[in-house]
């Protein structure tokens, strides 16, 4: 056989072999196993009650406890800060006349004093007239320049003098004595005197 030919030969021999191997090796080779498909995790939600929405409702108003209305004490009278009067004698066109008789009302103040150059004072508080002021002087010395009583009554939120009465110096020596006053209101009584007793009662309706 010539070479070329004989190379021909082996070559197709060769190839032939190569491919019926493929071919053997192909048809014994085990199916090729598919990758396995993950697990899909099943995820069990549970469900959350949602609270129902209640439209918000408002806190409540606390309550308030009205003050207590102040008690009125009504008509009384009681002790008072004294006006120094300098010029103790001047209301003599406000005098009012006395009158020792009359309607016994309730008394509301009544104290005795002993006047040495002191001056002394009352408030009456008065809601229903009328006011009634009883004094009754007892000298202490038999000379009129050195007993003497001065009673003024004032308006209490004006001070205006309204009367003024009194015992020896330019009033009388009349005893007892009452001032009367028949507009309801507040009065301050201030006193003023020297070597006298003075018993002081205030009387009003209650």
């Amino acid at each position: 056989m010539e070479p070329v030919a004989v190379a021909l030969a082996v070559i197709v021999v060769v190839v032939m072999i190569i491919l019926l191997g493929g071919v053997y090796l192909k048809n014994t080779q085990p199916p090729a196993t598919p990758a396995p498909t993950p697990e899909t995790i099943a995820v069990t939600t549970i469900p959350v009650a949602v609270p129902a929405t209640s439209p918000e409702t408002p806190p409540p108003t606390p309550e308030v406890t009205p003050s207590p209305e102040p008690t009125q004490r009504g008509t009384y009278a009681e002790a008072a800060m004294p006006v120094r009067d300098p010029d103790p004698y001047n209301a003599p066109d406000y005098t009012t006349n006395y009158n020792p008789k009359g309607y016994q009302y309730p008394i509301i103040f009544h104290q005795s004093y002993q006047f040495k150059y002191q001056y002394e004072a009352v408030v009456a508080h008065v809601h229903q007239s009328p006011l009634i002021i009883d004094f009754a002087v007892s000298p202490g010395s038999s000379t009129p320049i050195r007993s003497f009583f001065l009673i003024t009554v004032r308006e209490n939120a004006t001070q205006k003098v309204i009367a003024q009465d009194g015992y020896f110096r330019t009033y009388s020596s009349n005893s007892p004595k009452r001032l009367i006053f028949s507009t309801p209101g507040t009065y301050h009584i201030n006193m003023y005197g020297a070597f006298v007793s003075t018993d002081l009662t205030i009387r009003a309706p209650t």
